[in-house]
């Protein structure tokens, strides 16, 4: 059964087209470099000087720049050249990490985090994703996009608190020499993407419109718009709120030192290695909303073994359960997407989205820091329990099942 799962997985990647498998190849080294600093970036600004509501700030900012921008990067997208709206995308997010390897303050993150706002909008592979996969294919395609980023990184939040604790423990100068790293890798990942992405061809029809008119298009055409960007803004907005603490959260209320975090950072990623092409295809075959119908309770446990764990190792078990949170993201929410608009549409549609997603991603972190400050740090991530429960999975209730089968897939 393994090998014939591999054979079909073999099958899956050769019939794909060279643009897709570029973006993917990419990503499977960029996920690399990413997960050296991520388990620490927020540890990093704090070190810098930073308080809890501050550090919400800071994460705000990218959201706000990520909010002004959406909905034009979208429209651009469906009307100009993808391969170098990609690019430019690309290139402003290798400059990200050298910011942080010169900052000596917190307010030095700033820049950093509105060029990585920028940069992931630009240079988001989930347009080229959507157009490159047919329907059946397409949970499977982003789950194996995610799969295989992690696989390599499994060993990267390891291999990160290895050099801190080389150059010093986990302070600013034993942190900073990780983005040094991350920015040589993304000077060549920008090389070799520039000299081997071709140019993506889509469907006719897909450049028509101005913005404001193209936006009541996305409206109008599409199905059932309105409740899945309810749906997905409410996990935007707990998401944002929770993620810049999570790290803090380990090593200041936890107490968990380096190579603690970096096997929750493993942990993490080897579920996603392990289960998102699975699960994937499992999404292709019995539809999206069981999937989520599925994996909700077990990150919702997740959260709540986080707050109480007693002991490092179960931090790294309600990290491993955490895992399935961006296979939620992957293969319910972001296999139903596109599948609720007309391809033509995509651009705008995923514009739209990412501009109420960053909307409600604005105050989220700050809230986040407010509640860890009077509050307590255990309700930022108690309240997105409660969420899923009485709001995503009501909401989810509502939603259509979108998988169709035998769509053809753009040229």
């Amino acid at each position: 059964m393994v090998f014939r799962f591999l054979r079909d997985l073999a099958s899956f990647w050769r019939r794909q087209r060279k643009n897709w498998r570029i973006v993917v190849t990419r990503q499977l080294f960029n996920r690399f470099f990413n997960q050296i600093t991520m388990q620490f970036s927020n540890i990093y600004i704090r070190a810098l000087g930073a308080s809890p509501t501050e550090l919400g700030s800071v994460n705000s900012a990218s959201s706000l720049i990520g909010t002004l921008i959406s909905i034009p990067v979208g429209w651009l997208q469906d009307r100009y050249s993808l391969r170098k709206i990609f690019l430019l995308g690309v290139g402003v997010s290798t400059f990200v990490p050298l910011i942080y390897a010169v900052s000596n303050h917190w307010l030095m993150i700033v820049p950093a985090m509105i060029l990585a706002a920028i940069g992931m909008r630009l240079g988001s592979c989930v347009v080229i994703c959507d157009i490159s996969l047919k329907s059946e294919d397409r949970a499977t395609g982003k789950a194996l996009c995610e799969g295989m980023g992690s696989a390599p990184a499994l060993l990267a939040p390891l291999l990160a608190a290895y050099l801190i604790t080389v150059f010093g423990g986990i302070s600013v100068e034993g942190i900073r020499p990780l983005y040094w790293i991350q920015f040589v890798a993304r000077v060549a990942l920008f090389l070799f993407v520039a000299l081997q992405l071709g140019e993506i061809a889509r469907a006719k029809g897909m450049r028509r419109g101005g913005l404001l008119g193209g936006l009541g298009d996305v409206f109008r055409e599409g199905k059932a718009l309105k409740r899945f960007i309810l749906f997905s803004v409410v996990r935007s907005f707990t998401i944002s709120m929770m993620m810049p603490f999570r790290a803090p959260f380990a090593h200041e209320v936890k107490k968990a030192e380096q190579f603690v975090l970096g096997w929750m950072g493993t942990a993490s990623l080897l579920v996603e290695v392990s289960f998102s092409t699975p699960l994937g295809r499992l999404s292709d075959r019995i539809g999206r909303r069981k999937v989520f119908y599925l994996l909700t309770p077990i990150l919702c446990f997740s959260n709540l073994l986080f707050i109480v764990a007693p002991s490092p190792e179960l931090l790294v078990l309600s990290s491993l359960l955490f895992g399935f949170d961006p296979i939620i993201v992957t293969v319910v929410q972001g296999a139903m997407t596109p599948e609720l608009i007309p391809s033509e549409y995509i651009g705008r549609w995923r514009g739209i989205l990412g501009f109420f997603r960053g909307l409600v991603s604005i105050p989220a972190p700050i809230i986040g820091g407010i509640i860890w400050e009077r509050l307590g740090p255990h309700y930022v991530f108690l309240i997105p329990i409660l969420v899923e429960l009485l709001v995503r999975i009501p909401i989810m209730v509502t939603l259509p099942e979108t998988l169709k089968r035998g769509q053809p897939t753009s040229k």
